[in-house]
């Protein structure tokens, strides 16, 4: 799938810039202050200009985006990995415990056998 991802992201870069090349020539006229007339004040820019800006501007909402998702997703990965060593001290506390318990049942055991054979005689 992460292969198909690229593949795609990459043809859709080429096409952008085989449409900003294709059109280099091309001049756009925006109108950014005021109306038609007096007041008006038009910029001319190359289509080529624009195609590139809005690429870079594309790549770099996904960057951020992305690196959002990635910050999110390493947090709870270091998150997974501190209970994954709690979990795994509990258990091996849990298991000297268990270690413990089962020597002291073997020394009572001698003990009680001990004692009966010291009544029983």
């Amino acid at each position: 799938m992460r292969i198909i991802l690229n593949i795609f992201a990459i043809l859709i870069i080429a096409a952008v810039a085989f449409f900003a090349v294709q059109n280099a020539h091309t001049m756009i006229d925006f109108n950014l202050w005021g109306t038609v007339g007096v007041n008006a004040k038009i910029v001319h820019i190359n289509l080529l200009y624009v195609s590139l800006a809005s690429l870079v501007a594309g790549m770099t909402a996904g960057i951020c985006w992305l690196a959002s998702y990635y910050f999110a997703t390493e947090t709870k990965l270091k998150e997974y990995k501190r209970k994954l060593e709690k979990t795994s001290v509990q258990s091996s506390s849990d298991s000297s415990r268990v270690g413990v318990l089962e020597s002291k049942i073997q020394v009572l055991e001698k003990a009680l056998k001990s004692a009966l054979e010291q009544k029983n005689d």
